[in-house]
């Protein structure tokens, strides 16, 4: 049974649009794994436009999703012994739902979605922004490996670059 046909392709983005994740689209189509969508999708041009677009489709479900979730309080009270209570349990997955999905958006679709950072340099607006590049005397190697010439006395010859290091 040949599984990449227009019917397939038209179901696919019709699912991912509605939300559905790869994984049960390809359950759905007796598809082997959600790869061989992905590898569908690369491979063919034509049926990659198709997809990201209702990848972009199921991106903005998913944000309108987040307003139903945190708008919809039907269950977050329960009575219990005879008074009405919160129901932390139902708050707390419903903050889950909707941190989910908002995770999911600024990955997805970063300019979107993502966070906004921007980086501010603080100083005089007159005054022109300076870096100072500092250079610095190395005594050559071959003055380094040269051992002390021995003049017959038992005091040791101390270079510049030695007296220096042992400030």
């Amino acid at each position: 049974m040949k599984l990449r046909t227009i019917n397939n392709a038209e179901r696919i983005c019709a699912l991912l649009a509605e939300g559905y994740t790869l994984r049960q689209i390809a359950r759905e189509l007796s598809f082997r794994s959600a790869s061989a969508i992905v590898n569908w999708a690369n491979e063919d041009a034509g049926f990659r436009e198709r997809y990201a677009r209702a990848m972009d489709l199921r991106c903005e479900r998913m944000a309108e999703e987040i307003l139903e979730i945190s708008d919809d309080g039907s269950n977050d009270w329960m009575e219990r012994e005879g008074l009405i209570a919160p129901d932390h349990e139902n708050v707390q997955r419903s903050r889950l739902r909707v941190d989910s999905r908002k995770w999911l958006l600024s990955k997805m679709m970063p300019k979107k979605y993502g966070d906004k950072v921007t980086q501010e340099i603080a100083g005089d607006a007159s005054a022109p922004l300076i870096t100072r590049i500092e250079l610095v005397a190395v005594t050559p190697k071959s003055q380094l490996e040269d051992p002390p010439a021995s003049n017959g006395s038992d005091e040791a010859t101390v270079t510049p670059l030695q007296a220096r290091s042992s400030r």
